[in-house]
């Protein structure tokens, strides 16, 4: 195998250095947007002097107390159903069981 270079030749044509040329324009109005811009300040923090210090403790501490609200309604339901004096009883209507196939009780 001998060693021949060969010249290759890549011919672009005029819709195709439109575009790049469009492109490397943009670019260039967007770089030196950027760098006139002055620098944000969404990067630092700043305290607003009308809202202070937001307390995150208190909806914790309603959040724990309608939590302990819940747990007792719980445990009274439950010593309800332990000591028989609440029962759960299903009741189905006729027109709900014709739908559902079911036949009604006593029937």
């Amino acid at each position: 195998m001998g060693k021949t270079r060969r010249k290759v030749e890549i011919r672009v044509d005029v819709y195709t250095r439109c575009c790049l040329t469009v492109i490397a324009v943009l670019l260039s109005v967007l770089i030196v947007a950027l760098w006139a811009q002055p620098p944000s300040l969404s990067g630092q923090a700043i305290a607003a002097p009308s809202m202070g210090i937001p307390d995150s403790g208190r909806p914790r501490h309603i959040m724990i107390k309608e939590l302990e609200k819940n747990t007792s309604k719980l445990e009274q339901l439950i010593r309800l159903f332990e000591s028989g004096k609440a029962k759960v009883q299903v009741v189905q209507d006729d027109k709900s069981a014709g739908k559902l196939g079911a036949r009604p009780a006593g029937k």
